[in-house]
């Protein structure tokens, strides 16, 4: 046996016999994920780094790179333990959730939020019609996630603080790549982008019925721009419920218009004054299952 060997091997544990071996398997087995997990991390760097020589083009943009799957979900595990500050998150997918290869790192973020890390997250509309992301969204709510929901939810990203960005390669694009940003400009650019959508979105419903003291959120929807398809998803109601209670409404307050409405639902004290229409630019497009 080389000295070597001897070294790798240290010395003996003096308490080896009389350790519990319960604690003893615990202790190596935690050992051994540990080391796995930190050989896959730089398994997925090097492929990161060897696809980056054969794609020059992305390396003169200087503080944005280029992420593979596999990369961006192993760098997302890292800053979300690495970085200070908000998270903010926006998410436009109809199909919320981890996937298998993804169950970790899932885990492992709801572990930080739940550590106390401030996570804000504004989901697409479109989740409200998916009882398993409304499930997987919840479970996130549960360990303190602060949601908010909008609709034409434009594209996907998460910010680090003020230190990251991790987003699509293409703004909106469901098949483009991901990219780590860094540039504090850029950053910066993001956040505000976020906090403006923030600002203009709606609460994450908890319940949702057709009683008729929901009248004045339904005006609230309507002044905010909401088209009524999209409130139907808010509320759990049936467009047609929609629009039966918007034609009452508008006979109610005299209102021939639905602009007229919500100047009418101002002028009788049903709303305080109109909100800032909620929709903002951009097309509302699918995401495939891998958003966190």
């Amino acid at each position: 046996m080389s000295s070597k060997d001897v070294a790798r091997q240290g010395a003996p544990r003096a308490s080896l016999v009389d350790e519990n071996p319960r604690e003893i398997l615990r202790r190596t087995l935690s050992n051994m994920q540990t080391r796995a997990t930190q050989d896959g991390i730089e398994l997925a760097e090097a492929r990161h780094a060897l696809a980056r020589l054969g794609d020059p083009a992305h390396q003169a943009v200087s503080g944005v790179a280029r992420l593979t799957l596999e990369v961006a979900s192993s760098l997302i595990h890292d800053l979300a333990g690495s970085t200070s500050g908000p998270m903010r998150q926006l998410i436009m997918s109809e199909e919320v959730g981890a996937a298998a290869m993804d169950q970790e790192m899932d885990a492992y973020t709801r572990e930080v939020i739940a550590g106390g890390r401030e996570m804000m997250s504004v989901y697409d509309s479109t989740l409200l019609t998916h009882p398993d992301a409304v499930a997987h969204a919840l479970a996130y709510r549960t360990v303190g996630e602060l949601q908010r929901v909008a609709d034409g939810v434009s594209t996907e990203f998460l910010c680090f603080g003020m230190e990251a960005v991790v987003g699509v390669d293409t703004w909106g694009d469901p098949a483009s790549d991901y990219v780590l940003v860094r540039d504090p400009m850029l950053v910066s650019l993001f956040t505000t982008y976020f906090d403006e959508v923030w600002a203009r979105a709606l609460p994450f419903p908890s319940s949702r019925s057709v009683d008729d003291d929901e009248d004045e959120q339904l005006l609230d929807l309507l002044a905010r721009g909401f088209k009524d398809e999209a409130i139907a998803r808010y509320l759990g109601w049936s467009l047609r419920t929609v629009r039966r209670r918007v034609a009452r409404l508008m006979e109610e307050l005299g209102a021939r218009t639905r602009f007229q409405l919500g100047a009418q639902a101002v002028r009788s004290g049903r709303m305080a004054e109109a909100p800032r229409p909620n929709a903002l630019p951009g097309a509302r497009l699918g995401r495939p299952a891998h958003s966190r």
